[in-house]
């Protein structure tokens, strides 16, 4: 399972999306978890080229359980 997190960087979620790599790999150690910087405010979690979650559609942050449920 290929997991991409894609982030803003000159928004700072790096932070963000270095935590929910590690809670990620944690979780599923089969997984390869890869982090992207972008911009605009994109947080964006794809799994297997799909995107599972969207923080511009959802407006809001992912919490780790919905991400969790989703890279099993």
């Amino acid at each position: 399972m290929n997991v991409k997190i894609v982030y803003c960087v000159p928004c700072g979620y790096l932070p963000f999306a270095e935590n929910l790599k590690k809670t990620i790999e944690g979780h599923n150690k089969a997984a390869k978890v890869a982090l992207e910087g972008g911009k605009s405010g994109i947080l964006d979690v794809y799994v297997d080229s799909k995107l599972i979650f969207s923080k511009h559609k959802e407006g809001r942050f992912p919490e780790s359980k919905e991400i969790l449920e989703k890279v099993k």
